[in-house]
C-alpha cells in the first residue's frame, strides 16, 4: 500500500511539473501589445509593400495586431535609431536592409546605431538582383564588350547608380576595376532618373537593382547582366556567366528586433514571417515586384550579413568613399 502511494506521488509530481514546463514555454514566448514592423523609409516603396503584405499574415499566425509605422529620414538611419530604443519584447520589428547594415556602418565615421550591438536577426524575407544597363543605342551587346568599351574609351566610361553610397554604386566600381580603369560614379536621385538619364543617352552605364531596370528592357535599355547566381529572365545572363565570378552578390530586405529580446520570441516571429512570405498571394506579389521569397532563420540572416561585410568592406574603403 505504502508503495503505492509512493509510486502515485511520484507520477503526481512528475505531471506537476510537465504542466508547468507547459504552461511556461508559450508564457516565455508571449509578445505583449501590438505589434510594430517600423519601415525606415516613406510609404509606398519595396520594402513598404512588402512589410505590410508580412504584416496582414502575422495578425493571423499570431493572433495579435500588427501595424506598419513609416519612420523615414537620413536615407532610414532615423528609422533604425528609433527601432533601437524601443522595447527588446518582441513588440518593435525593424525592416532593413544593406545599405543601413552593411554598407553605412563603413562610410559613416559617426553612426548612431551598431547593427550587431543593438539588433537582433529574425529573417529575410526577400532577395533582389543587381544589374548594368546600357542605352538601346549603345553598340554594347554584353559584359564582354562593355569591359572593351571602358577600356578603350576610359574618359568616358561614367556610370551612374540611384545614390552615392548605395551597392549599385559599389557595383560600378568592381566592373570599372575588372577593366582595370577607375570609372567615374555620377549619382542620381533615385532609380527614376537613373532610368531616364539611360533611356535618353545621356550616361553610357547604368547600375542598380533589376526590379527598377527590368520595366525598361529591351525596347529603352539594354540590360547585360545580373548579378545574383541564376538568371532572372532567360535572355539575361548572369555576371559569373561571361567570365566575372567576382561580380556576384544581391540585396535583401530583412526583418531584426532589439537587441536583447529573448531568443524563443525571435524564433516565433522567424517562424511567422518566412510562413508569411511562402503563402502563395504573398510569393507572387513579392515576385511581381521584382524580388525573390526568402524566409529565413535567425543564423542565415547573421550568416548573410558576415557574407556581404566581408564582400563589401574592401570594396568600400578601397572607394574613399565617405558619406560625410
Amino acid at each position: 500500500m505504502r508503495s503505492f502511494i509512493n509510486r502515485s506521488c511520484v507520477i503526481l509530481l512528475i505531471a506537476f511539473i510537465a504542466g508547468l514546463c507547459w504552461v511556461g514555454t508559450p508564457l516565455a514566448q508571449d509578445i505583449k501589445g501590438p505589434i510594430k514592423i517600423i519601415v525606415p523609409y516613406p510609404a509606398g516603396g519595396g520594402s513598404d509593400v512588402q512589410a505590410r503584405l508580412i504584416a496582414d499574415k502575422l495578425k493571423d499566425s499570431l493572433g495579435q495586431t500588427v501595424i506598419v509605422e513609416n519612420k523615414p529620414g537620413a536615407g532610414g538611419r532615423i528609422g533604425v535609431e528609433y527601432a533601437k530604443n524601443q522595447p527588446a519584447d518582441g513588440s518593435t520589428i525593424l525592416v532593413v536592409n544593406p545599405a543601413l547594415f552593411v554598407v553605412a556602418p563603413v562610410i559613416f565615421s559617426k553612426l548612431g546605431y551598431d547593427p550587431d550591438a543593438d539588433f537582433a536577426p529574425v529573417s529575410i524575407s526577400s532577395t533582389y538582383q543587381f544589374c548594368v544597363s546600357v542605352p538601346v543605342s549603345s553598340t554594347v551587346q554584353d559584359v564582354k564588350g562593355l569591359i572593351e568599351w571602358i577600356k578603350k574609351n576610359p574618359k568616358q566610361a561614367n556610370f551612374g547608380s540611384p545614390a552615392a553610397g548605395s551597392l549599385p554604386h559599389f557595383f560600378g566600381l568592381m566592373i570599372g576595376k575588372a577593366a582595370g580603369v577607375e570609372m567615374v560614379h555620377l549619382s542620381y536621385n533615385g532609380s527614376g532618373p537613373l532610368a531616364t538619364a539611360l533611356i535618353g543617352g545621356q550616361i553610357p552605364i547604368g547600375v542598380d537593382a533589376y526590379d527598377t531596370q527590368s520595366a525598361y528592357h529591351p525596347d529603352k535599355i539594354r540590360i547585360l547582366a545580373t548579378a545574383g547566381m541564376s538568371r532572372k529572365k532567360q535572355d539575361i545572363p548572369t555576371f559569373k556567366e561571361q567570365g566575372l565570378p567576382e561580380i556576384e552578390g544581391v540585396g535583401w530586405n530583412a526583418f531584426v528586433v532589439p537587441a536583447k529580446t529573448p531568443k524563443a520570441i525571435i524564433n516565433k516571429l522567424s517562424t511567422a514571417i518566412a510562413k508569411a512570405v511562402k503563402m502563395p498571394d504573398v510569393a507572387q506579389k513579392i515576385q511581381g515586384m521584382g524580388s525573390d521569397p526568402s524566409g529565413s532563420t535567425p543564423e542565415e540572416l547573421a550568416a548573410t550579413l558576415k557574407k556581404d561585410r566581408e564582400r563589401w568592406t574592401p570594396v568600400i574603403k578601397a572607394s574613399g568613399f565617405k558619406a560625410e
